[in-house]
């Protein structure tokens, strides 16, 4: 019942924690000791951070670029747009978990859409995404609302629904599934791109022993903490205690959205794009692999060539999937 309860990298981490982003003991204590849904706006409440994931590296973009549409500069708004949308218009959207709004912004400039309803737990994500809204241009198309999720409307019925890396934190994984099922028209389309991987990050055996095997073949220069001299010398499975209270909602259910989604829609399309290993292997060092040196760049080649290969060879399961799935006509 408690495996993994807490451990030495949890410790690790906290240090991290503290010394990167977050200074005084009023921080901390919000963070860690107020009540679930407070833990998980303050979790949210930044609009930038450090360029320290596996998502800042340009090359790991175009790689899923590469998986996802088949061009390293074709991104998935494109390939979505024109595989999928290329003779519809005058469609209305829902976005869940919105955060800042940058994704809305995309799919506003496609030209597609006469209303896009974006809504997220954040108050001050929200307020900032409605700024950036206005400064683009599109605040009269999109509408971005601070509100729980259970507390939307199924009076309406959408022509597409957005889950971008924001369903993973969402619970009760058959509830939330049956809820947007309701919202969305018949004959419409789900778009998920989502990390859908071990709950709560409870990495598999497979993934640490090929991560950490990985990690120690990166130079060491390359594996600085952001801000610090302290080196990444190991990848280690969080404890469910951290998770837990630095953000209730993290990868709540995330191994449960595929099953779900299978009972309800249609599956079109499903296109996987790893992160089971590159996603650990870079956290919190990435800031390193940014300049456009040689070796920097050949690290970053062999790393994807190595978690493909693992892939390829079904030694892993991809953790992060772009998938397209429709609600049948009723």
């Amino acid at each position: 019942m408690f495996k993994n309860f807490i451990n030495s990298g949890d410790f690790l981490e906290l240090y991290i924690f503290l010394k990167r982003r977050e200074k005084s003991f009023y921080n901390l204590f919000i963070r860690f000791f107020s009540f679930s849904k407070n833990r998980t706006k303050f979790a949210w409440s930044h609009f930038n951070s450090p360029p320290t994931n596996w998502w800042d590296i340009p090359q790991i973009r175009e790689n899923w670029n590469l998986l996802i549409s088949g061009n390293p500069q074709t991104d998935y708004y494109d390939y979505f747009t024109k595989a999928f949308l290329n003779d519809k218009e005058n469609l209305i959207a829902l976005s869940l978990g919105c955060g800042t709004g940058y994704r809305e912004l995309r799919w506003a400039a496609s030209g597609k859409f006469t209303r896009i309803d974006a809504v997220d737990l954040s108050p001050k994500r929200i307020e900032f995404a409605r700024k950036k809204s206005f400064e683009e241009g599109f605040s009269n198309i999109i509408n971005y609302r601070a509100i729980d999720f259970d507390k939307i409307s199924e009076e309406y019925k959408y022509d597409l629904i957005f889950c971008e890396q924001s369903l993973h934190h969402f619970s009760p994984m058959e509830k939330v599934i049956d809820k947007i099922y309701k919202l969305l028209k018949p004959g419409g389309f789900l778009l998920v791109n989502e990390y859908v991987g071990p709950n709560r990050f409870q990495w598999t055996k497979e993934q640490l022993y090929y991560t950490n095997l990985l990690l120690q073949k990166i130079p060491k220069k390359y594996r600085f903490y952001y801000n610090s001299r302290l080196v990444k010398n190991r990848v280690f499975k969080p404890g469910l205690l951290r998770m837990i209270l630095s953000d209730p909602s993290e990868a709540v259910e995330s191994s449960y959205i595929l099953p779900e989604l299978n009972k309800k829609f249609r599956l079109v399309q499903l296109k996987e794009y790893g992160g089971t290993i590159l996603h650990l292997l870079f956290n919190g060092i990435a800031h390193n692999f940014l300049n456009v040196a040689t070796e920097p760049l050949d690290i970053i080649e062999k790393c994807i060539q190595f978690e493909s290969n693992l892939l390829h060879l079904q030694k892993i399961k991809s953790d992060f999937i772009f998938a397209v799935y429709k609600k049948e006509l009723e």
